[in-house]
């Protein structure tokens, strides 16, 4: 059997032609005059056409969403109050007033008495006395402000109880026999005792 020839092989069977042409080799009995070439054969139509492209796949569905979100977590605790600060220290004492103010100026002397005049019946008039001086300003002699009063100091401890005093010994209570005219007062009417309304 021949082995076929062809300038266009078909590439599924390709594989076969040449299969066939090694078994030919290996048998040694290829031989002869090579013959004539033959006419080019007609060119085979090309291959089929191609065919319709596929329907596209249907898209998956969406993947869940991420899980719920997680539960707000508790509020701290509140902190702890901040301790009180000391008490600050007492204030200073205000100085003490301005001493009374400087005492004013001796006023002037009076005029001196005039000379003595002629031989008269009387010496001469006595000048008029000098005006009084103007009395000086009164000092300011102010209180300086109070200081702060200073913190209270702690409570003592309680003192000890004292001890308690000895039983008395047994008494009678005798009720008098009239009205003793006091309000809850208790008196012996005739073997009976009455509370008195006063």
């Amino acid at each position: 059997m021949p082995i076929k020839s062809s300038k266009h092989y078909d590439d599924n069977y390709r594989g076969e032609v040449l299969k066939e042409l090694v078994d030919r080799v290996n048998l040694g009995n290829i031989g002869g005059p090579t013959g004539p070439r033959g006419a080019t054969g007609v060119t085979g139509a090309a291959g089929g056409a191609t065919g319709p492209t596929g329907s596209t796949g249907v898209t998956g569905a969406t993947g869940l969403a991420g899980g719920p979100t997680g539960a707000t977590g508790p509020t701290g605790p509140t902190g702890h109050t901040g301790a009180t600060g000391q008490t600050g220290p007492s204030g200073v004492t205000g100085p003490t007033g301005a001493n009374t103010g400087p005492t004013g100026p001796t006023g002037p002397a009076g005029a001196i008495i005039g000379a003595t005049g002629p031989q008269g019946p009387t010496g001469g008039v006595t000048g008029p006395t000098g005006p009084t001086g103007a009395t000086g300003n009164t000092g300011s002699n102010l209180t300086g402000p109070s200081g702060v009063t200073g913190p209270t100091g702690a409570t003592g401890p309680t003192g000890a109880t004292g001890a308690t005093g000895a039983t008395g010994g047994a008494w009678r209570f005798v009720a008098p026999t009239s009205n003793p005219g006091i309000a809850g007062a208790v008196w012996n009417n005739a073997g009976t005792l009455v509370i008195s309304a006063g």
